[in-house]
């Protein structure tokens, strides 16, 4: 731990975790273009660089607290910071899901054409670099800047899916994604023009405090709208069954697991940024996100059970609980603020364990249908087992990680006097526990109607260790769950001043 801490002082810690998947990805189409097994390689090599130096930087968070960095030497509020605390170590989960949704395309990368093998690579390094910069930035443009660089790559993943309805998909994605683009941009631009400042901390300050000014709701309704369409609440999550069910497997594992986790950390950042100003007036729009997030559960758990198609009803599935983070978000509660953060974690864990395993059962078989993946499970025992007990865990079915957070919502529910949501978190496991329970018997107690199931055979290494790991980790992660919550408590009881 000793070694560990010294090497985490060093002083350009922070820059490095967007910078070195950004350089990654620039330099391996003007190396390895005609050589896409090393490209492979080196992209696996660079994010799990990058994975160790968001440990690092974790480790640095635990013995010193928050801390800063100043790009350029430029002190804030003129110069441009960054800034680590206890919610960006969401970048430790960007870059273990990365490597392991590379680790999983080998086959993919060894097997497609050369150009596409690089592009694709260069593609996931990108979309790694903006995750890490959205994160840890502390500074209102670029958390645009950085929103840009994890959404266009996110959009060329999406297209390039084999499937076919990809390119639909894929247009479905970025037309909305353009506009949000947009109306977070002209959102900040009216903070500028209120505040002269761009640093998140110091546009709070500068705020007219008291009372909400008109140009601070319009600023504060621009950004919110935008960050919500990039995380697919209810009703903004229009785009997401399209995009997530037609990207390739890997993809769709990394679009559920961690890119519409950065509208979350976006509208949390945003927490910090209005709410000394509004004061009283934040509490509609926390209600809000507690009516929407609501919805948001009945809609993606019902519409998930009468799927017919596997990654089309994982899609609607991550549509409920990112209802979920935004129910314990709205209660404002410290306990089910603590739980919506930790289930960011959670979910993003456990869906991109299930979206590697169904990617496993269908790249094996040509299949999509659930029921033409009857008796499957016993040509592929270690996928399909992967699968089922991901899809226990993301019911939230204790001790798994699914658990950890919805229990933490119940009871911000019952501290804040709202009884009547802990019908809502129940009928919503309740009925992922039905859709998920229809998958394990399609898989393990239905005798085969298909040659593909028959003639199939166990997927290889590179695609199981992946899947197996995250939904391993996926069970038992509720085993953990007091202390990612003790973990997670002052960064929930300090947000928006609660």
């Amino acid at each position: 731990m000793r070694a560990l801490a010294a090497f985490a002082d060093w002083p350009h810690l922070l820059p490095a975790l967007f910078l070195l998947p950004l350089a990654g990805a620039a330099l391996l189409p003007a190396l390895l273009r005609t050589r896409p097994a090393v490209a492979w390689a080196s992209a696996l090599a660079v994010a799990l660089a990058t994975t160790m130096l968001a440990v690092l930087a974790l480790v640095r968070l635990l013995g010193d607290g928050d801390y800063g960095y100043a790009m350029a030497g430029w002190a804030p509020p003129l110069g441009i910071e960054l800034r680590y605390d206890r919610l960006s170590a969401i970048t430790l989960l960007t870059g273990a899901l990365v490597s392991l949704a590379l680790l999983f395309a080998r086959r993919e990368m060894t097997g497609a054409g050369r150009r596409q093998a690089v592009l694709y690579c260069s593609l996931v390094l990108i979309l790694l670099g903006g995750m890490n910069g959205f994160v840890i930035t502390a500074d209102l443009f670029n958390l645009f800047v950085f929103m840009e660089l994890l959404s266009l790559p996110a959009y060329a993943l999406v297209a390039m899916s084999p499937a076919r309805g990809a390119a639909l998909a894929a247009l479905k994605y970025l037309l909305p994604g353009a506009v949000s683009s947009l109306l977070v941009l002209f959102g900040i631009g009216v903070l500028h023009a209120l505040t002269g400042s761009l640093n998140m901390a110091d546009v709070a300050v500068r705020l007219t405090p008291g009372g909400p000014s008109p140009a601070t709701v319009l600023a504060l309704v621009l950004i919110s709208v935008g960050l919500l369409v990039k995380a697919a609440l209810f009703p903004l999550h229009f785009w997401l069954p399209d995009a997530h069910s037609a990207a390739p497997g890997p993809v769709s594992a990394l679009l559920s697991g961690l890119v519409v986790k950065m509208g979350v950390v976006g509208v949390v950042r945003m927490f910090d940024v209005f709410g000394p100003a509004l004061g009283g007036a934040m509490q509609a729009f926390e209600n809000l996100l507690l009516i929407l997030g609501v919805l948001a559960i009945l809609t993606g758990a019902l519409a998930a059970l009468v799927q017919h198609e596997l990654k089309r009803m994982l899609a609607w599935s991550t549509v409920a609980n990112i209802g979920y983070i935004f129910v314990g978000l709205g209660l404002a509660g410290s306990a089910a603020v603590s739980g919506g953060i930790a289930h960011v974690f959670y979910h993003g864990l456990t869906k991109a364990g299930l979206f590697l395993a169904a990617a496993a059962l269908v790249e094996r078989t040509g299949l999509h249908d659930i029921d033409d993946l009857r008796g499957l499970g016993h040509r592929m025992p270690l996928a399909a087992t992967a699968l089922s007990a991901g899809l226990i865990a993301v019911a939230g079915v204790p001790p798994t990680a699914g658990f950890v957070g919805k229990w933490q919502i119940a009871l911000g529910a019952l501290e804040a006097g709202r009884p009547e949501l802990l019908v809502v978190v129940l009928g919503g496991a309740l009925l992922a526990l039905a859709y998920g329970m229809r998958v394990i018997n399609a898989l393990f107690f239905r005798a085969p109607v298909s040659d593909q199931v028959v003639t199939a055979s166990e997927a290889p290494a590179s695609m199981l260790v992946p899947s197996v790991l995250l939904v391993a980790l996926a069970l038992a992660g509720g085993l953990s769950g007091a202390r990612v919550i003790e973990f997670i408590l002052p960064f929930a009881e300090s947000l928006g001043g609660r």
